[in-house]
């Protein structure tokens, strides 16, 4: 089917007069380099055990205080009761031992209001996944992690990704949900470290775009690319999350990549981030 070639007016017009809204932010420092835009499709990239889900869970509870924002969240590596954990740890800012039970069942209560989760005892194809985003009254979404889907291996690996990429690419676009991906680097990018004559000789580098497993294809169809890289075996360092946004499709309506420097955030023992000592949950 062709547009017709007014379609775009209301559009263009509605920029023009500053009425196309800019993407939510969390009122501290990524705000200039991320921000929340509905329908749209992020990537993000991790090693293992540096932290993925617990960061994006953050920024997702950030974005729920402030604005609302309803989650349906997969997660096939951790449980709801895990997730949850998390969520709370970080929301109440204490550990969950350090509450009462009936602290714990009022933020329980709290967090479900903003969270709902897909039960992890089954695989799941992206198709399914899809059907149940479709349904669910959420706003975004999160698929983590890619490689735990269950793939059709009838098609070789870029071209079934490709499709993947598109399915969801046409979900945001149809329904306006956001979808977060995340993703395992190739095992090459894990032997990938700092020379010798640098600060960080032999720690591993941080993920790059083209170190998603399964190609380029991921970072060629997003809107938005994260990596996130701590250096868990440094014994100043261990603490210490970095955040490059290495893509921003659209930058007109907010964000932009760091570039050279990443934001470096404070881990503080999963009781949530801290960006230049501010946490933005308590602004």
């Amino acid at each position: 089917m062709i547009i017709p070639k007014d379609n775009a007016l209301k559009y263009l017009f509605a920029f023009k007069d500053g009425k196309i809204k800019k993407g939510l932010g969390i009122d501290c420092g990524l705000d200039k380099n991320l921000v929340y835009k509905k329908g749209s499709f992020t990537i993000c990239v991790g090693m293992d055990n540096v932290g993925k889900t617990n960061f994006m869970m953050w920024y997702f509870l950030v974005l729920s205080v402030k604005h609302n924002l309803k989650w349906c969240i997969w997660s096939g590596e951790n449980s709801e009761g895990q997730l949850k954990r998390d969520l709370i740890q970080m929301y109440s800012q204490k550990k969950l031992v350090d509450l009462t039970k009936t602290q714990i069942k009022e933020y329980n209560d709290k967090v479900s209001e903003w969270f709902t989760f897909v039960d992890n005892k089954k695989l799941y194809s992206h198709t399914e996944l899809i059907r149940i985003f479709e349904k669910e009254k959420c706003d975004a979404c999160l698929i983590d992690p890619f490689t735990g889907l269950n793939h059709n291996r009838s098609v070789n690996q870029y071209e079934r990704n490709y499709l993947i990429c598109n399915d969801i690419r046409n979900f945001c676009n149809n329904t306006g949900k956001a979808v977060y991906v995340n993703t395992h680097p190739m095992t090459e990018a894990a032997r990938r470290v700092y020379p010798p004559n640098h600060t960080l000789a032999s720690y591993i580098q941080p993920c790059r775009k083209s170190d998603v497993e399964g190609g380029q294809v991921f970072a060629n169809r997003c809107d938005a690319f994260i990596s996130i890289h701590r250096y868990i075996n440094h014994p100043d360092l261990w603490m210490m999350t970095e955040v490059r946004i290495e893509k921003i499709k659209d930058k007109l309506t907010g964000g932009e990549p760091t570039l050279d420097e990443p934001l470096r955030f404070d881990y503080n023992f999963g009781m949530g981030f801290t960006l230049g000592g501010v946490n933005p949950l308590n602004k």
